[in-house]
């Protein structure tokens, strides 16, 4: 089952921008409307692609608490400043990425980030 990946809250252009590069990779989105999330809930989601500005990285980090360490919060900007990089660490995100996006670099946070998830009982 590939994973469900919501980009949430980010400008349209960064969005379209990661999502090629997600597609790129063979992880396609399953969700990319943050709309939807309210009817399908955070469970559901094993990735967030988020802002990494400290206010909406926080209110992201606060709504899925409760989901954690199993959906994973990924910081995402358009100008990567290690202040903000680990600023967004700090504040809790699994990890951090920047654009211009590189499909070697996504499939290896890919990679690292749903390794990290936590089993499903069976």
């Amino acid at each position: 089952m590939s994973p469900r990946i919501l980009l949430y809250g980010l400008p349209p252009e960064l969005s379209r921008e990661l999502r090629d590069v997600l597609i790129s990779t063979h992880y396609v989105p399953e969700i990319d409307d943050e709309m939807r999330t309210g009817m399908m809930g955070w469970p559901e989601v094993d990735l967030v692609f988020c802002p990494a500005g400290l206010a909406a990285l926080g209110k992201v980090l606060a709504a899925t608490a409760p989901h954690r360490p199993g959906l994973r919060v990924i910081a995402t900007s358009r100008l990567p400043e290690t202040g903000e990089w680990l600023d967004a660490l700090e504040a809790g995100a699994a990890d951090y990425c920047a654009a211009p996006f590189e499909a070697t670099q996504l499939r290896w946070l890919l990679t690292a980030q749903l390794a990290k998830r936590k089993p499903v009982a069976a």
